[in-house]
């Protein structure tokens, strides 16, 4: 029989983390209850009287490390991958989105507690916002008085009570990977522009695509430092600000964020590689790019300008950095730095 239990307003609740040689292991509970799930498998209920010093300890089952690939998880073949991501549009061979799979996808079991309170959290907040624009909006009926209040009632304990704490503690070899981790990411950040690449388009009509056979879409993204309002930890943590997602890399997982929705995914699981390309700016050279060549906007095979065009404009090439960020359940991240100097160093760091 399951153990369940429910909370009406305290929405938070304390997570601890434990990484070491052996493996991770998790814990979660209240007074009187705490349930843990240890590096090798085994699961431990631990029942207490607070004040007493009187407990119970019931342990059960050694999972294998593979347990979760046999726990009827949906996994699929990332985006990058997958030929059903393809539009057709005209002028380009083939138009792909690169994004994210559903968030359903990917979900841990170990991570379910935490990710479904953050996930009941951000509910809260969000009511909390409608009742007070509600309240501010249609003062003409009396109880739209009494909106704001339950609104700012709402935010309090979502911003308040429903903190979710995380509590890792190291041995001395797993502090120093992570300490390296966030310093890689905290390097890539110093450069003058990011983006994240959402689409692309493979090109076989290079003459008018400034010698390209590859053509993309991209926004501008952000690396910072710190964590949401509804998670509190110990430990320094990275966000990367994406179009869609909000990407939050802690020392066991990657957290994924999408609207009022959370998955995590095992950090173990993650693949980052880097790479470099030559980039055709059409827009601002940002001010630590590499520029390494210039072409023309309308092209010939030998380089030089197609005359028959009157604003054919001359174009600068930029070398620039790529860092794509990949998971087996479906996290599917493409980013460009303009200082590739940087994207080196994060390599040489994030091993």
């Amino acid at each position: 029989m399951g153990f369940r239990m429910r909370k009406s307003i305290n929405l938070g609740g304390g997570f601890k983390i434990n990484l070491s040689k052996s493996g991770i292991g998790y814990s979660w509970g209240v007074p009187g209850y705490r349930i843990t799930k240890t590096a090798k498998g085994a699961t431990r209920r631990t029942y207490s009287i607070p004040g007493t010093g009187i407990s119970y300890v019931d342990e059960t089952g050694h999972n294998s490390h593979n347990h979760a690939n046999n726990n009827g998880t949906r996994t699929r073949t990332n985006q990058y991958a997958d030929p059903s991501g393809y539009i057709q549009t005209p002028g380009y061979d083939q138009v792909r989105n690169i994004e994210i799979a559903d968030i359903e996808q990917l979900k841990t079991a170990e991570a379910d507690n935490i990710t479904a309170t953050i996930e009941k959290t951000m509910r809260f907040n969000k009511w909390g916002t409608i009742l007070l624009w509600c309240g501010l909006l249609g003062f003409a009926q009396w109880y739209f008085f009494v909106l704001p209040i339950i609104g700012i009632v709402l935010k309090v304990v979502a911003h308040k009570t429903g903190v979710v704490d995380l509590d890792y503690s190291f041995d001395d070899e797993k502090a120093d990977e992570y300490n390296r981790r966030i310093g890689a990411w905290l390097v890539l950040s110093e450069g003058d522009r990011e983006w994240q690449v959402i689409q692309e388009a493979s090109v076989s009509n290079t003459k008018v695509n400034a010698g390209a056979g590859r053509n993309i879409k991209r926004v501008v993204c952000r690396i910072e430092k710190g964590t949401p309002y509804y998670i509190r930890t110990n430990v320094e943590t990275i966000q990367l600000k994406l179009q869609k997602e909000l990407l939050l890399f802690l020392p066991d997982k990657v957290f994924i964020i999408r609207k009022k929705k959370v998955g995590a995914v095992n950090y173990s699981d993650v693949v980052i590689r880097t790479s470099q390309v030559k980039f055709v700016e059409t827009g601002r050279v940002p001010k630590d790019a590499q520029v390494v060549d210039s072409t023309w906007q309308y092209v010939n095979k030998n380089g030089t300008p197609d005359r028959r065009y009157s604003n054919n404009r001359q174009l600068p090439i930029c070398l620039y950095g790529i860092v794509t960020i990949t998971s087996p359940n479906g996290i599917n991240v493409e980013m460009q730095f303009s200082n590739i100097q940087k994207t080196q160093d994060f390599e040489a760091l994030a091993r």
